[in-house]
């Protein structure tokens, strides 16, 4: 009786297997894939590979195209506006004879304009608008006040170029370019700022205008830079030529003592400034106290001296005030 029931499940699990086998496309069993497969998935990666580098160069080739269209395009506007190409790109590098040839002439027609446009400083200040009637008076269009990014700045900064190099060349007919002695550096010192701040009597009016854009921070560099110059410019020319430690304190404190100056005489209404004068001289006198006393202090050793005098010779150079003059 048991043999008989095993011989029905037999039957029964035969009649389930066929239909299981009508289907064996469905369920055939796996069979181990050709290396071929494999190759073709490898060729498909390094296919897919091919063309991102092949979308990345295009896309490259197509920005460097860009590049060159806008600057080919700001040439020709720049072309249009001046008439002599790139007179926007001031202090731009250098790449040859001709390149240094046409900075030259922009910075000419720059000078130019800055030197027209101080005529109408007295009515609209340091300001984009007093360069555009600059240039408009200089017989260039309007347009070309694009070429001072800097706005109100470059006025500003043009007009001390100006004055500090017409101190210098002053100072040097008095010395003889340095080379005749100062019979009274004091006074020498006195009348050289005197001389500076009397220029810019004019635009007194204006002038603290000017001096809000020399403080900005992106202008710092630029307004240190020609302060820095000029105070060593007169103390070389007064007959300073030491390298001690006296080198920094002289000529920070001359210029602390300018701008004290310059400060006062903006708010001076006495007849010729004379109050003004008086007060730089009084600084002045305060000042060379004030040296005397340092050089005799006794806790100011030689080695500290010494010390102090490298960081400042260095510190001198960085700022490229440590070239020399004929």
């Amino acid at each position: 009786m048991a043999n008989v029931r095993c011989l029905y499940k037999l039957i029964r699990l035969q009649k389930l297997l066929l239909p299981l086998n009508a289907t064996s496309s469905r369920l055939a069993p796996l069979q181990p894939r050709p290396l071929t497969f494999l190759i073709a998935r490898s060729y498909g990666k390094d296919e897919k590979k091919a063309n991102l580098e092949d979308f990345r160069a295009r896309e490259e080739q197509r920005e460097r195209e860009r590049d060159a269209a806008d600057q080919a395009a700001e040439k020709a506007s720049q072309k249009e506006a001046g008439g002599g190409g790139g007179l926007g790109a001031k202090g731009s590098e250098s790449t040859g004879p001709e390149d240094d040839a046409k900075q030259a002439k922009v910075d000419a027609i720059r000078a130019k304009i800055l030197d027209a446009a101080l005529q109408h400083v007295p009515q609209q200040g340091w300001t984009r608008q007093a360069i555009i009637l600059g240039a408009e008076e200089s017989g260039y269009p309007s347009v070309v006040h694009g070429m001072f990014p800097e706005g109100g700045f470059a006025l500003v900064s043009h007009f001390n170029g100006k004055c500090n190099a017409q101190l210098v060349e002053s100072l040097q007919q008095k010395t003889d370019g340095g080379k005749q002695e100062v019979e009274d550096p004091l006074d020498f010192l006195v009348q050289a700022v005197r001389q500076r701040l009397e220029m810019v009597t004019p635009y007194k009016t204006h002038w603290p205008q000017a001096m809000a854009l020399l403080a900005q921070p992106q202008h710092a560099p630029t307004a240190l830079a020609q302060v820095l110059t000029l105070v060593d410019d007169i103390c070389y020319y007064s007959g300073d030529r030491s390298v001690d430690f006296g080198w920094y304190t002289r000529r920070v404190g001359l210029a602390t003592i300018m701008k004290m100056t310059e400060l006062y005489f903006l708010q001076d209404k006495s007849p010729g400034h004379a109050q003004t004068w008086e007060f730089l001289k009084s600084r002045m006198d305060e000042a060379v106290q004030l040296q005397m006393m340092l050089s005799q202090t006794e806790g100011m050793t030689h080695t500290f001296q010494r010390s102090f005098n490298s960081a400042f010779i260095t510190a001198r150079n960085i700022l490229g005030l440590g070239y020399n003059r004929n």
